[in-house]
């Protein structure tokens, strides 16, 4: 386990509130809520699960199991429970759940039901938020990353950490002044549409990427991340990913809607040492053999050979992918 030091002066400040989002799912929102309490910073820290409302009457009592799971965690610094009266999907539940938090702390950790945090993630989360407050080019901190059997770090690469042009959302920080660029009606799209330079700029973070925004534009998805994904592709922005996930998505065991059972993008353990590097890199940059691999990852062949295991309709998978069903993994992963 790598050890992700909290900065000496940062060493008596609250640990940065958590967001948990929760939906129908109470036995995963109970493994989340268990590994996350088992963070070492836990104990200090604010968490706040927001539990949406039904959709239907099927999701009744699997929505109020959710509460009463909620209701029952233990072993946080303080535990606020919002629950929902009507459904608001995921996309609203998210953006709406993350302003009202945003308006009260400048700075905020977001975990998703089916997002099992690893015991070092907070720490990770916490150190790095502390370490790039100042640098508004870190648009957000990833939890996750991919694992080797999707991407290897270079060997000779020297920290536990990298930069790349994309938002993730499976485990994420950031904080409020960065969060406050979003917005959500996604302007100049009239513009990116039409301007294949722009489209081919937005796919250095993945070839995927246009032809989703171009999905949430067209309503055929819902989703807020592909929204805060052009945020940081339009300000320039960059996310920090660690060496080495520090979470796993335990919605790929076929709980979901669409969603069949495949870890391939779950985050699951790595083999990388981690041990004898530095934690941070000191600048803001891309290593471009991280990024060459990191964009293959998204390539058409390898996403649309493993989408088509997990789900029977390619477009309904993509649209969880961004965010549009709580059942299912990101495309943003």
């Amino acid at each position: 386990m790598t050890h992700w030091p909290v900065p000496a002066f940062a060493a008596d400040l609250t640990p940065t509130p958590v967001a948990v989002f929760a939906f129908n799912r109470p036995r995963h929102l109970s493994l989340v809520l268990d590994a996350l309490a088992g963070n070492d910073l836990a104990g200090r820290t604010e968490v706040t699960i927001f539990c949406d409302g039904e959709r239907s009457v099927q999701d009744k009592e699997a929505c109020a199991q959710v509460r009463e799971v909620a209701s029952a965690a233990r072993g946080f610094g303080r535990l606020t429970v919002v629950a929902r009266e009507s459904n608001l999907g995921c996309a609203r539940s998210v953006i709406t759940g993350t302003a009202e938090l945003f308006r009260v702390h400048d700075r905020l950790v977001v975990i998703e039901d089916d997002v099992l945090p690893t015991p070092d993630a907070l720490r990770f989360l916490n150190a790095s938020l502390i370490q790039y407050a100042g640098n508004p080019s870190v648009f957000s901190i990833s939890a996750w990353a991919p694992s080797q059997n999707l991407m290897r770090l270079p060997i000779d690469y020297p920290f536990n950490a990298f930069f790349f042009p994309r938002f993730h959302c499976w485990g994420w920080a950031s904080w409020r002044d960065r969060w406050a660029l979003n917005d959500w009606t996604v302007p100049n799209y009239d513009t990116y549409r039409r301007d294949a330079s722009i489209r081919a700029a937005h796919a250095r973070g993945g070839p995927d990427l246009p032809n989703m925004l171009d999905a949430q534009m067209a309503g055929r998805i819902d989703s807020w991340a592909i929204r805060a994904e052009y945020t940081r592709f339009r300000f320039n922005g960059l996310t920090l990913y660690p060496r080495t996930s520090l979470v796993s998505n335990i919605g790929l065991d076929g709980s979901g809607t669409h969603c069949g059972a495949d870890d391939r993008f779950a985050g699951t353990k790595q083999a990388d040492r981690t041990v004898g590097r530095q934690c941070f890199p000191e600048a803001i940059y891309v290593d471009r053999r991280i990024e060459r691999q990191f964009r293959r990852v998204y390539s058409r062949g390898r996403i649309v050979a493993a989408f088509r295991r997990i789900w029977a309709a390619p477009l309904k998978a993509l649209s969880r992918h961004f965010g549009s069903s709580r059942k299912s993994v990101s495309a943003l992963a």
